[in-house]
């Protein structure tokens, strides 16, 4: 994902930038696909047959809070170089991005302890003997 993010359209581009095998590669783009994160179109290099390219759908773009906060915790937890690997800028204005949490007061969110979890409308009871349930 964070490839398609960074404009990795191509199957070879893709292969090359993951250095993952045809395979692998074909396995995770198909599942990529099938769960609409990203679609097959269509393109043709002249004089060559016609092939696909994987592009962004509105749902994989809206990952991107998610990439951009994947990729500030990989800077800081896995990255042993003196300075970022990849610097994500605001094509408007120049500045760099990062992520943010708030809540819908537009109180930021420093720290995990800061946030609960309860069960929202779309939740379902726990049944006796699944995980979570009560002992």
């Amino acid at each position: 994902m964070k490839e398609a993010f960074y404009g990795t359209r191509r199957f070879e581009d893709f292969q090359r930038r993951c250095e993952l095998s045809r395979t692998v590669l074909s396995a995770r783009l198909r599942d990529l696909v099938a769960v609409g994160v990203l679609e097959k179109r269509p393109y043709r290099e002249p004089g060559a047959r016609e092939r696909d390219e994987y592009r962004l759908t509105d749902k994989g773009r809206s990952l991107a809070p998610a990439l951009v906060a994947l990729n500030a915790w990989a800077e800081r937890w896995l990255v042993n170089e003196p300075g970022p690997t990849v610097t994500l800028i605001h094509r408007d204005c120049g500045a760099s991005v990062h992520a943010v949490i708030t809540c819908t007061s537009g109180h930021e969110i420093a720290a995990a302890r800061e946030i609960v979890a309860t069960p929202g409308p779309g939740a379902r009871p726990v049944q006796p003997g699944e995980p979570g349930a009560p002992a």
